[in-house]
C-alpha cells in the first residue's frame, strides 16, 4: 500500500517546506492510499483525454515528491461534480484498482475533494504535488 497526500501550492510554496508536516500545516491536503505502484496513469487518461505522461518527479531534499501535469489542475478546474462521479466509476475498472473490490463512491469522494482544494487554494501558480508518506 501506498500512502500519498496530494497538497495544491506553488513550486516556491512547496519548497519552502522543511518536512511533510509543513506542507500538511499549510496547504490544502488530499490524501488516498494506493494498493500497489504510484499510478496516476489511468486517471490522467481519463480527466484529459491524453496518455501524456501525468507525474514527474520533483528533487526536493529528503522527500518523495512529484507534481502533476498542469492539464491535470486545468481538467480539475473545470470539471462538474456529476462528471467526476463517472471518472470515479471508470477510474475504479482501471490500474491501480483493476481486480480489486473498490467501491467507486469512495474514489468519487477523493475526486471532488481533490477539485475542492484545487478552488479553495487561493496561489495563482498553484498546482498539484503529490508527496509520498514515508
Amino acid at each position: 500500500m501506498k500512502k500519498i497526500d496530494i497538497f495544491v501550492c506553488s513550486d516556491t510554496e512547496i519548497r519552502s517546506c522543511a518536512s511533510w508536516q509543513d506542507a500538511f500545516d499549510s496547504f490544502p491536503v488530499t490524501g488516498i492510499t494506493l494498493p500497489g505502484e504510484l499510478d496516476f496513469a489511468s486517471l490522467g487518461q481519463l480527466l484529459t483525454h491524453s496518455t501524456a505522461s501525468v507525474l514527474r518527479p520533483v528533487p526536493i531534499l529528503g522527500g518523495d515528491l512529484y507534481v502533476f501535469s498542469t492539464a491535470i489542475g486545468q481538467a480539475l478546474d473545470r470539471i462538474a461534480a456529476d462528471d467526476l462521479a463517472d471518472i470515479a466509476v471508470a477510474w475504479a475498472q482501471t490500474a491501480p484498482w483493476a481486480g480489486l473490490e473498490v467501491n467507486p463512491v469512495d474514489l468519487a469522494g477523493f475526486l471532488m475533494e481533490l477539485k475542492a482544494n484545487w478552488h479553495r487554494s487561493a496561489t495563482p501558480d498553484k498546482a498539484l504535488f503529490l508527496w509520498l508518506d514515508a
